[in-house]
């Protein structure tokens, strides 16, 4: 009994934890607004303007700050590095590779906790909890690393899926007589997702004064799918010739529904092969059960007879 209100304790703490690393960046970023509005305004009271904060938001910003200060000074800068581009990827947004860093603190402290809880509930020795306790360490310190590199490759997945209709509808507008930024902010509205987000960003950036070969260039970087990046530099090319936007959207859009057609064939050809493993160990021995089984109790019934 013991034990289990161990676990549980432990369960809501790794939740407590687990919220501060999901508040933190918010939170910050908020701590950091207010303090302009306090700066901006006539009054410069910035201790007041920070007590008028929640106290939730003092308690879990500094937090998520001090797991990402821990987790950054024993993690390589190439794995920070791997683990920004993965984030960028994942479209995490405000939470970046800082908030990654906390988050994988959390979920290692989480893990420790667990399997440390569970080793005691099971009733293993000192030696093999203390044991389960670094497993539960390490395993929760790359959970974060896969799931945020399984997200960027979801998100990437769903930017290629939508860039054909993205096209098509940015074709359209083009040829009805509208500016390319209009046919942008046309599809952001319509294909709402990762594609949408995307281009939205890549407006905000010619509104701030960057030039449009300048944001297809950032469009380009931000993303690793290969048709979007050739979308770009085909526009970028196009921009800078003088070549007519509406022809080469047009072009684009029937090459990717080209592409498109040929990654669905190439994975309908490789069903057959991921089908046959599981024929040959989960169905093949239930079907030669269900089919042989009564000849082999017949012959045995009349032999022992």
């Amino acid at each position: 009994m013991e034990a289990i209100l161990l676990l549980g304790a432990l369960t809501v703490a790794g939740g407590i934890g687990a919220a501060s690393v999901g508040l933190g960046r918010s939170l910050s970023a908020r701590r950091v607004d207010g303090s302009i509005e306090a700066i901006a305004s006539d009054s410069t009271d910035l201790h007041r303007a920070e007590l008028s904060r929640p106290f939730m938001d003092r308690l879990l910003g500094p937090a998520s700050g001090v797991f990402e200060r821990a987790v950054r000074s024993v993690t390589p800068s190439w794995w920070i590095k791997r683990l920004r581009t993965n984030a960028g990827l994942a479209g995490l947004g405000r939470l970046g590779v800082e908030g990654a860093l906390a988050l994988k603190a959390v979920v290692a402290i989480g893990g420790a906790f667990i399997f440390a809880a569970g080793s005691t509930i099971v009733g293993i020795s000192a030696g093999g909890t203390t044991l389960w306790t670094v497993v539960g360490a390490v395993v929760g310190f790359f959970v974060p690393d896969v799931l945020i590199a399984h997200r960027a490759e979801a998100r990437q997945g769903e930017i290629r899926r939508t860039l054909p209709e993205a096209l098509d509808l940015m074709a359209i507008a083009v040829q009805a007589g509208t500016g390319l930024e209009q046919a942008v902010e046309l599809v952001a509205r319509r294909l709402p997702g990762a594609l949408g987000e995307e281009l939205h960003r890549m407006l905000q950036e010619v509104q701030l004064g960057a030039s449009r070969r300048e944001a297809l260039n950032h469009l380009r970087d931000r993303t690793e799918v290969p048709e979007l990046s050739t979308f770009a530099l085909s526009l970028a090319q196009a921009d800078a010739l003088g070549s007519p936007l509406g022809e080469v959207l047009r072009v684009q859009a029937q090459e990717m529904r080209m592409l498109r057609r040929q990654r669905a064939r190439e994975t309908a050809a490789k069903v057959p092969v991921k089908l046959l493993f599981p024929l040959l160990v989960c169905i093949f021995p239930a079907l030669g059960i269900v089919v042989i089984g009564p000849a082999i109790i017949s012959i045995m019934g009349a032999f022992g007879g």
